[in-house]
């Protein structure tokens, strides 16, 4: 099912960046007109990028727009042509949107996308109609992320660039030795949560049926899974290399 509706750029990765460079230069709050002639693009070009750029944090404002805080790390890196700065600017946008923090982890839990899937995923989770301008968007949103270093392309696929996922814990939701009376199966539920810094919560249950006779020992087999999911991932980096 499709997000609630994002609004995808309009324009390709490098014509965003010229208007982000040219609400860099804004002292004050301006109007279309002064942020067209600082990046020599029609304001009708740079009003349709206007709401991907405010989504994302780049630019506020009402009827003028001034770039935020991060918008003016974003442009200044840009303008200065300083890679390291530019990945440090464009991760932060990523990490701070929550659109754009799905579609990194798309790409993680696939293990590898190639870029027309990803981007088809990307204009299909904005629930916006398939249009030409809508596609050159969501290849804007592969090339953002792309800059950010969240993912990256080996042998021509994406891959994501993140480490595997951190220390879960894992919940026993019943006694490892329940009481029973009758030769009935018993079950036992375990839950295992993973839970990213990005908000990404996952979920997974196991159920356990025993008969009575099948009790001897099951306690200590039980805590020796729960020590195993609790365990970090330790092939999860050799699967994305």
């Amino acid at each position: 099912m499709a997000e609630d509706k994002f609004k995808l750029p309009r324009s390709s990765y490098e014509e965003i960046c010229k208007i982000i460079k040219a609400y860099g230069h804004l002292t004050q709050p301006g109007s279309l007109d002064e942020v067209a002639k600082l990046c020599a693009i029609n304001k009708v070009g740079i009003s349709a990028n206007n709401a991907f750029l405010a989504n994302v944090e780049v630019i506020e404002g009402g009827q003028k727009k001034s770039p935020t805080q991060k918008g003016r790390e974003l442009a200044q890196a840009l303008e200065h042509e300083l890679p390291n700065q530019i990945q440090e600017s464009w991760a932060r946008v990523v990490r701070e949107n929550e659109f754009l923090v799905k579609m990194t982890a798309a790409v993680k839990i696939r293990g590898k996308m190639d870029s027309s899937a990803l981007e088809s995923h990307i204009a299909y989770s904005a629930g916006e109609a398939k249009s030409a301008q809508v596609m050159t968007g969501a290849r804007a949103v592969v090339d953002i992320l792309r800059a950010a270093g969240v993912v990256r392309e080996n042998e021509g696929q994406l891959i994501s660039t993140e480490s595997g996922p951190p220390p879960v814990e894992a919940t026993l939701q019943v006694p490892l030795e329940p009481v029973v009376t009758a030769d009935q199966p018993t079950t036992l539920r375990i839950s295992r949560a993973i839970a990213g810094d990005r908000g990404i919560t996952l979920h997974i249950e196991l159920r356990i049926d025993a008969k009575p006779s099948e009790l001897d020992g099951l306690g200590e087999k039980i805590r020796q899974l729960v020590r195993e999911l609790k365990k970090p991932e330790e092939h999860d980096g050799d699967n994305n290399s």
